[in-house]
């Protein structure tokens, strides 16, 4: 709803097209450095002069910024999925900058600057309140379209924003979202009877088990890789200046007739491994990155489709895996940016930072004096008209 969807699609394909061009121009830059070194070792005044090394620096350099450019890419529309679905799973269309920070652990000063910087590139339909009330802060207003509903309690019709809660304005009732939020994000108060959210699949992304299996292969392969240039390129460096072995190849059938055409074979044979080894090492954190965020995502939704209630405390997860409570946002956070988790987001309702689950309203009245439940947003409600306690208010669907 709040993304730039098409921009957003191209942008992703530019990002892969960046990594790629720029993996290639670090490979021929490196492939050329390698070649001067071992040819001219020593001799720095041929290496410095020699015509292509600015053009060779030029193309490392243009490489490293091409790698860099895309993975700032890459982080910015992450950063913009991850606000978007907040917002529209936000219940009021208000949206303070401090609960913004804490929830991505950054500063209020810096999500304000990321936020104007994806509006202008990324994200689009929401815009800056400024206070109108002395003492409140700044904040998002989220701006949307209006629908027509039924009042569950008084069966009234009304026209509200959707995605937003509101309250009837005949009887004062709540219960209007079951009709109007609805869409795989991040809160649901709707009842939908093929969910199955004491599953862990319900709050994992798509196909994680497989991008799972195929970052475990692509690390594996990369991993091997590198093992493999180490070994040829020490063993090549070892049979330079062996005798026995350049008799061997002098000696062999084959053209390599003179020492130089031995020692020119295997020069490319080590310049060709430190190509390949430079070009392959970058993707070996990124990958274990991304490996070890699938397998925190798949503990995470275990854990959630466990937890009978509605919400979970930062601080009760903090101490199931024994970490910080901002380390363990940052990583819940983390995963939400990267699609590998769903059905969940991080609340905060005037208390403790929580992660809210999936969830239903199922009490639309109070039980003492019948008035209707207003703007409920956690398990109990204090009744505005006879001040009863109410529990249970909202479950886990």
């Amino acid at each position: 709803m709040y993304l730039k969807e098409k921009w957003i699609r191209f942008l992703k394909v530019k990002n892969v097209v960046l990594i790629m061009a720029g993996v290639f121009f670090l490979l021929v830059s490196v492939n050329y450095f390698a070649t001067m070194l071992l040819q001219y070792w020593g001799d720095w005044f041929t290496i410095r002069r020699a015509k292509g090394m600015p053009g060779a620096i030029v193309d490392f350099f243009l490489g490293i910024l091409m790698v860099v450019c895309s993975r700032i890419s890459r982080n910015l529309v992450n950063d913009a999925m991850f606000f978007s679905r907040y917002f529209e799973g936000d219940l009021s269309g208000y949206i303070e900058f401090e609960e913004l920070a804490q929830i991505t652990g950054r500063s209020a000063a810096r999500v304000r600057r990321r936020l104007k910087l994806l509006r202008r590139l990324y994200m689009t339909r929401f815009q800056f309140a400024k206070p109108v009330v002395s003492g409140t802060r700044d904040r998002v207003e989220l701006p949307s379209k209006t629908v027509t509903c039924t009042c569950r309690s008084c069966g009234g019709e009304l026209e509200k924003r959707a995605y937003f809660t509101g309250e009837c304005p005949w009887c004062g009732s709540s219960d209007l979202t079951a009709r109007v939020v609805s869409g795989a994000h991040f809160f649901w108060i709707y009842d939908d009877e093929a969910r199955r959210v004491n599953d862990p699949g319900y709050y994992q992304g798509g196909r994680l088990t497989l991008r799972r299996s195929l970052l475990a292969i692509g690390l594996s392969l990369a991993m091997l890789t590198l093992f493999l240039c180490v070994v040829m390129v020490l063993d090549d460096l070892s049979k330079y200046n062996d005798p026995e072995y350049l008799k061997k190849m002098l000696f062999a059938d084959n053209h390599l007739s003179t020492y130089e055409l031995i020692h020119r074979k295997l020069r490319r044979d080590i310049e060709f491994n430190i190509a390949v080894f430079t070009a392959v090492f970058p993707a070996v954190p990124i990958l274990t990155a991304r490996a070890r965020g699938i397998v925190n995502a798949i503990r995470y939704s275990g854990f959630f489709a466990r937890i009978p209630s509605p919400y979970v405390a930062v601080s009760e997860l903090s101490k199931i895996r024994g970490r910080e409570p901002q380390r363990e946002l940052r990583s819940i956070v983390l995963a939400l940016r990267e699609g590998y988790l769903k059905g969940c987001a991080p609340e905060k309702h005037g208390g403790p930072l929580r992660i809210g689950l999936a969830k239903q309203i199922v009490k639309d009245r109070c039980p003492n004096c019948g008035s209707p439940i207003t703007g409920a947003v956690d398990e109990s409600y204090t009744c505005k008209y006879c001040g009863s306690q109410i529990m249970n208010v909202i479950r886990k669907h």
